[in-house]
């Protein structure tokens, strides 16, 4: 938005420099121009044409005549400006402000079921360390059976602990994911 002022003060300023300064710019001639002292063949026609048909220049104002040879008043220059910012303020539609509401309002709700997704994980991660305190306490105790040292006894062991470690790496991982 701030660019598009600025770009249409520098028009405005081109604007005074051109038609203010620089007398005689629609030399004369009126053979059916849209002001009656404008040429069609001189170079600011075009110009002086698209003003008028975006509504910043009014013929009717000047009683049909653009008067390119005479200074640029301050208040015809902050007319002009005025006309063409509101122009780009209606060709160029602004921000859509229910429709930046409508996605705040979605954001807000996922972020909700995030939070209810967060809850119900911290729920099952306290659950798996009762489980991996257990399944702890159950290596321990085979560790403390006698006869441990044999192979059977190694493998349930081995198995416990693979087990062990295979619950703390998905609580580590769903850790990681939702804290």
């Amino acid at each position: 938005m701030r660019g598009r002022k600025v770009a249409v003060l520098l028009v405005g300023v081109a604007l005074v420099s051109v038609w203010g300064l620089t007398p005689g710019i629609a030399g004369g001639g009126g053979t059916g121009g849209l002001y009656i002292d404008v040429d069609p063949a001189h170079p600011a026609y075009a110009a002086i044409r698209y003003l008028v048909d975006a509504g910043v220049l009014n013929v009717a104002e000047t009683g049909g005549e653009f008067r390119g040879d005479q200074a640029l008043l301050r208040y015809d220059a902050a007319l002009w400006i005025y006309r063409a910012m509101q122009s780009l303020s209606q060709a160029q539609p602004g921000l859509d402000v229910a429709a930046v509401d409508a996605q705040i309002g979605s954001v807000e709700a996922q972020l909700q079921s995030l939070q209810a997704e967060v809850r119900n994980t911290s729920g099952q991660l306290g659950s798996l360390r009762n489980s991996v305190t257990a399944l702890s306490a159950e290596v321990q105790a085979l560790k403390a059976q006698p006869g441990a040292g044999n192979f059977a006894g190694q493998v349930r062991t081995n198995f416990l602990l693979g087990i062990t470690g295979v619950l703390l790496g998905v609580a580590a991982v769903a850790m990681a994911i939702f804290w």
